[in-house]
């Protein structure tokens, strides 16, 4: 299959993804430097209708998707030498767990795809995202603001207010600390003493990115019980701050330029050979080798 059919193929499973367990993904899909690294593309996987210039308007897909409340449209300039990184994507994020190389002959002995081209010069298989250390830098602040204190007698305290039971659910079980608010820059929850609750395993798995009122929907009176002990802990969300969502989009950003430039900064200690083999570069002082 063809790059471009791979992509169209999954653009609804990507940005459903995005609704129900990574909210903050689509922001990393609307940044061209993550889609860089990612996919090894060169304009952002989707951008807001509204910020597309009118030259840049070809370089984008006609059809018009809706997520995250965004209206947007996925770039189209996409070369096959992405599509092992892609699919890595895919695979990565649980989209398409089980999906295969296609287009690509097997070895007629091993039966194996052969390992494809990389588009990137420095592309290493199951390397580290900068999208983790960002998502970590921003959960970090989250975790920090503020001047509050607490320790285990306050959450022992906490599992006692929901009875020793899930908050979700109400099962009686091993609990774990559980945000009601999850801390990404989309939800701005805390950690907090007002936003830990007591979660059983599963439910813990199942809510993923929600907060508490998407993933209870109905179930009016485990809501009103979380938002009352909210207030008995003086918990005041940062939910729709527009001013704090902008500070930490910045924050988020900002990782991967700092990123960006020591990797350029090291990668400077190297010179590349003439068959573009990286070799080391005597970076010996001049002065100290005479």
């Amino acid at each position: 299959m063809k790059i471009g059919e791979l992509v169209k193929q999954y653009i609804k499973p990507i940005f459903f993804y995005c609704d129900t367990q990574a909210h903050d993904e689509v922001y990393s899909l609307l940044d061209p430097q993550y889609s860089k690294n990612t996919f090894g593309v060169y304009y952002p996987f989707c951008i807001e209708i509204e910020n597309i210039e009118p030259s840049q308007s070809k370089r984008y897909w006609t059809e018009i998707y809706l997520v995250r409340g965004k209206r947007v449209r996925v770039t189209s300039q996409w070369f096959e030498a992405s599509k092992p990184q892609f699919i890595t994507y895919l695979k990565s994020k649980g989209i398409a767990p089980e999906l295969d190389l296609t287009g690509d002959e097997a070895d007629p002995i091993t039966n194996k795809q052969p390992a494809p081209p990389s588009s990137r010069a420095n592309s290493r298989y199951r390397g580290n995202p900068i999208g983790n250390a960002q998502n970590l830098f921003i959960r970090n602040i989250l975790s920090s603001i503020g001047i509050e204190s607490f320790n285990e007698t306050d959450w022992n305290a906490t599992k006692a207010y929901f009875s020793h039971r899930c908050a979700y659910c109400g099962t009686e079980t091993e609990l774990l600390i559980e945000h009601a608010l999850p801390i990404n820059k989309e939800k701005l929850g805390e950690h907090r003493l007002g936003n830990l609750v007591p979660s059983c395993k599963l439910c813990n798995s199942n809510k993923g990115g929600k907060d508490f009122r998407e993933f209870l929907g109905p179930n009016a009176e485990a809501i009103s019980q979380i938002e009352e002990y909210m207030d008995s802990r003086n918990y005041v969300p940062l939910e729709d701050n527009k001013q704090i969502k902008l500070i930490l989009n910045m924050a988020h950003k900002e990782v991967a330029a700092l990123a960006d430039r020591y990797i350029t900064i090291i990668n400077e200690l190297f010179v590349q050979s003439p068959n573009n083999e990286i070799d080391n570069r005597d970076t010996t002082n001049p002065v100290d080798a005479a």
